[in-house]
């Protein structure tokens, strides 16, 4: 156990599962668990069971030494109300009143922000942007997201919805995206983009391995299965990762060119292909970027835990 008199409870909230942590300022997870969130119960309900687990994972600290709640969730977040206004995961937790509901709850401060915004907070604090006030976090798996540090501050803009890097248009003819829009770079670098360009190539009978690896069940045809066959050196899987991969280094120079950030980390299930991703991106950059800008791409390193790790940062730090 930490020696410190100052802990943090920090709560990262799925459509699936909730994490709870216990941790200290420099961001050692001391206690975790996990619960399922059953959304279809309502917000209530597991706002209840996350309130007695908080209650029980910090039964025993001194009276007052728990700092506050840190709560990362997907979706729209007012930063100022602590207000979960839409999700895309919990879709019947509209306009829940999260800050509010564990204060009168838990009785300590309680500061909410969206999950990806968040994980760039982490990334920023305690992973691969230590030492570094001016950087992008995107998140590449089944969606992009990310966030935006500017001079040490976590950009939210003005009403906290700011960062939503994964749905800036990239492509106007560019296939729809889950936002409503079309040619958003989630749309056309995501893990679900990758799967879809993929599958696309398949059903024009071009000859591939990644056939081979779904068993010739073409529904599970994932991101990771199209990595693995062009990790392999599969021509059509080489070819979806490099168009994706071109794709969210298109991203990025906009990116650049607006935020002027001196880093951009990459993290999410995608980035764990590595090279694949990384080296056609860093040379799309390289292309298009304006010469006189400079920018560091390298991939995140606090993985799973990004979000929680960014909650505990968000009590810990002054970033809104």
């Amino acid at each position: 156990m930490s020696q410190s008199n100052s802990f943090i409870l920090a709560l990262d909230i799925g459509g699936t599962h909730f994490r709870l942590a216990l941790a200290d300022e420099e961001g050692r997870l001391l206690k975790q668990l996990k619960g399922q969130s059953f959304p279809e119960q309502g917000p209530q309900a597991t706002i209840e069971r996350i309130k007695d687990a908080a209650i029980e994972m910090t039964s025993g600290l001194p009276p007052g030494s728990v700092r506050g709640l840190g709560i990362a969730i997907a979706g729209l977040v007012t930063p100022a109300t602590g207000v979960l206004l839409t999700s895309p995961n919990l879709r019947n937790w509209y306009k829940t009143p999260l800050k509010e509901a564990f204060e009168k709850e838990l009785r300590i401060p309680v500061l909410v922000g969206n999950d990806a915004n968040l994980a760039a907070l982490g990334e920023h604090r305690y992973g691969a942007g230590v030492g570094s006030d001016d950087l992008i976090y995107i998140t590449v798996s089944t969606g992009i997201g990310g966030g935006v540090i500017t001079g040490g501050r976590l950009l939210t803009g003005s009403c906290g919805f700011a960062a939503e890097l994964g749905h800036m248009t990239i492509d106007i003819n560019g296939p729809k995206c889950n936002c409503g829009n079309v040619g958003c770079l989630e749309a056309m670098a995501s893990g679900t983009a990758i799967a879809r360009l993929a599958l696309e190539k398949l059903s024009r009978g071009e000859p591939s391995a990644i056939t081979d690896l779904v068993a010739g069940d073409l529904t599970g045809v994932t991101a990771r299965v199209v990595a693995e066959a062009a990790s392999s050196g599969d021509a059509v899987a080489s070819a979806v990762m490099h168009t994706a991969a071109t794709n969210l280094g298109i991203g990025i120079v906009n990116f650049v060119h607006i935020f002027n950030p001196e880093l951009v980390i990459i993290g999410g299930g995608v980035s764990q292909s590595g090279e694949l991703l990384f080296d056609p991106v860093r040379q799309v950059v390289a292309d298009r970027m304006i010469p006189d800008y400079t920018v560091r791409i390298v991939p995140a390193t606090l993985g799973d835990d990004c979000g929680l790790l960014g909650a505990v940062a968000l009590v810990a730090g002054e970033y809104f």
